[in-house]
């Protein structure tokens, strides 16, 4: 993956992607993983393809957006295992939040496991992004690229 930034917060990692189209790869493969294993749950009946992809496009696509007009925030709940990481991975209309478990890394096709998907409705800036630690939650927070003011927030990490 081509990242423009990478920064560490504890088990947290923040990468911004300069390629949109990986996330999207990202996101259509998650989707499709989830429809199957709902197709799998119903017992391999047919005929329900797209109420499997709806269902797990709803399950997994968020757009739990709070109506802040300047920036999108989210609020993910930190990994408690030292050995998994949470990676923030941003593009100008995307995140993927993964989980990446250190303990799997020499297994073969090892992956992280994706936590959640947020299609971004407008453009952000992921450099001005700024993600905090507190009490077991991330607090993440993305300005929106139109937004002239940029809040500067101090004890996160900024991209």
């Amino acid at each position: 993956m081509d990242r423009a930034a990478r920064k560490r917060l504890t088990n947290c990692v923040i990468t911004i992607e300069n390629n949109e189209d990986r996330h999207r790869e990202i996101i259509q493969s998650a989707v499709a993983k989830r429809a199957y294993q709902i197709f799998e749950t119903r017992g391999y009946k047919h005929g329900f393809d797209l109420e499997d992809w709806m269902s797990a496009e709803k399950e997994l696509l968020r757009d739990d957006f709070d109506g802040d007009t300047s920036a999108f925030h989210f609020l993910f709940e930190g990994a408690r295992d030292p050995e998994v990481t949470t990676i923030l991975s941003l593009t100008t209309h995307s995140l993927v939040v993964f989980l990446s478990h250190s303990r799997l890394v020499s297994k073969p096709n090892n992956r992280p496991d994706i936590l959640s998907v947020h299609v971004l409705p407008e453009e952000i800036d992921p450099s001005q992004a700024d993600v905090k630690a507190m009490n077991g939650l991330l607090h993440v927070y993305l300005p929106k690229k139109n937004d002239k003011g940029w809040r500067q927030k101090s004890g996160g990490i900024k991209v």
